[in-house]
């Protein structure tokens, strides 16, 4: 069984891949980290995340929006929902999600920066 801190350094190195393009690498990280822990939203958002870089927008709103059923004040899953709507085209749906965003979370700062920079 792996340690929080071996799963945490996993994910770091999936999402430098994801921000690298090595993608398929990034997503075969992630579907292990979720193997042992079906659940984690923080591999699912991960997950999320390697769709969005290769603008499957889509897929990567259907991933977190399962995360959200589950908790739906999650300000990660929530900044990256935006995140992805915002890149699609969807201001409006990208300004609901960030709404949602706990102010005092570090999410909330990318997401105040996200919607000046669009």
């Amino acid at each position: 069984m792996l340690s929080e801190r071996q799963i945490a350094r996993l994910l770091d190195i999936a999402n430098l891949a994801c921000h690298k393009g090595m993608v398929r690498e990034a997503r075969a990280i992630f579907s292990a980290v979720l193997a042992l822990q079906p659940d984690f939203a923080p591999a699912q958002i991960g997950l999320a995340f390697s769709h969005i870089v290769v603008d499957a927008f889509d897929e990567a709103q259907a991933i977190l929006e399962g995360v959200l059923s589950r908790d739906a004040g999650d300000a990660d899953a929530l900044a990256m929902l935006g995140l992805t709507h915002m890149l699609a085209g969807r201001r409006d749906a990208a300004e609901e999600a960030f709404a949602l965003i706990s102010n005092e979370s570090t999410a909330a700062s990318m997401a105040r920066v996200i919607m000046e920079a669009g």
